[in-house]
């Protein structure tokens, strides 16, 4: 697609009309067995058994169309589509991180990769250290001559903490550690990582790229020789994306930014509500410019989506607000075309408390009326409060 702006490429990249008969989409292709058609073709293929068909397993015509189109739009040498979000991640981890190494996690990361940190990686002799978003001091203080991978979520799950990333990959590259970068929350329209000095960027495909709560998919953009090193371990692991999730994910990609842009422009209608409810205690939303990580995150990001998280005091049951929302649906995920909320625990899984004295939610706001869905959080408040 040469130069042309990424909504461009979002439509057209990929399309093969000639291959395809004419079709704009890809045909599924549903192989378990590859046929070669002799012998030296089998040996060709074993010999580059990631760029050539070689067994279902390993990856499908589809599998390699999505991986070429977010190489285009990452401007990466490589991808690799993996079967979720976390397979991407833990993966990822799992290449290159060995007994007696370190590796530094974001403290307010997705809980599923804390799990996964603290009770697997843990296992295998990897020690784990978290850092708080934003303290370069501190990162530089825990990094030692054991230290691989520093992996970062910005904004981070629950609060949105950004993290200057800058900062973060000079004294990276300085110390020869491995950069990963969790960028779900924006997707690549918002921002690329690697264009900062990441060398490693994960975007859970479940999300906002497949864009309609049917799909799971993982992706990692990065260099070939990474791409090799992955490949390999969700090879030896058994890691499957089915090409029925990869076209899934090509077709979200059409309407990618269309969707965020509703997302934004809905979630900034619902913030201005929460924002003037007596009944909101404290939320977390980046584009208020009141929010002490605004500045840093219009330093990297170009785009909000429809995350929010707000808490309110606890005055009656959780239930009294949350059964009589409509249209919010009680569900985990995010990045669908619906609105959800999910009651939270804590904002992070390194810091819980048991002595809140509020009940926190995180919501998606979906692609409804904004009016409907305002109308929606004032019966459930109204209903909380009686």
């Amino acid at each position: 697609m040469g130069k042309n702006k990424i909504k461009t490429k979002l439509i057209h990249s990929g399309i093969d009309t000639i291959k395809n008969y004419g079709s704009l989409s890809d045909p599924v292709y549903k192989s378990s067995t590859l046929i070669f058609k002799n012998y030296k073709e089998y040996i060709i293929a074993k010999k580059n058994k990631f760029s050539k068909p070689y067994y279902g397993r390993l990856g499908s015509y589809n599998t390699k169309s999505l991986e070429k189109i977010i190489s285009e739009l990452y401007q990466s040498e490589s991808c690799v589509v993996t079967s979720s979000g976390l397979s991407a991640i833990t993966l990822t981890l799992l290449s290159f991180l060995d007994q007696n190494s370190e590796c530094l996690i974001t403290q307010n990361c997705y809980e599923p990769v804390y799990n996964f940190a603290t009770q697997n990686l843990a296992k295998f002799g990897v020690k784990i250290k978290f850092f708080e978003n934003n303290s370069i001091k501190k990162i530089t203080k825990l990094i030692t001559k054991k230290t691989k991978i520093i992996y970062i979520e910005s904004p981070s799950s629950m609060n949105y903490e950004v993290e200057d990333l800058e900062k973060v990959t000079e004294i990276a590259k300085q110390n020869n550690i491995i950069t990963v970068f969790d960028n779900t929350w924006a997707t690549f329209l918002g921002f690329n990582p690697l264009k900062w000095g990441v060398d490693i960027v994960i975007e859970s495909a479940t999300k906002y790229i497949s864009g309609h709560s049917d799909n799971f998919c993982g992706l990692v953009a990065c260099s070939y020789n990474n791409y090799l090193k992955i490949k390999s371990t969700a090879t030896k692991y058994g890691d499957y994306v089915h090409s029925d999730s990869c076209v899934t994910a090509i077709r979200g990609l059409r309407t990618l930014e269309t969707r965020m842009n509703q997302h934004s422009k809905n979630a900034k209608l619902v913030y201005n509500f929460l924002n003037k409810s007596k009944i909101v205690k404290d939320i977390f939303f980046l584009p208020d410019k009141k929010n002490k990580n605004h500045k840093l995150w219009k330093k990297y990001f170009c785009l909000s989506n429809g995350l929010i998280t707000f808490s309110i005091l606890k005055k009656n049951n959780i239930s009294d607000f949350l059964d009589n929302l409509q249209i919010f649906k009680i569900g985990f995920s995010w990045g669908g075309f619906e609105s959800l909320i999910l009651p939270i625990n804590a904002l992070s899984p390194v810091k819980k408390s048991s002595k809140n004295s509020v009940f926190w939610f995180r919501i998606h706001v979906g692609l409804e009326s904004s009016s409907d869905l305002i109308k929606d959080l004032k019966k459930g408040f109204y209903e909380y409060e009686k």
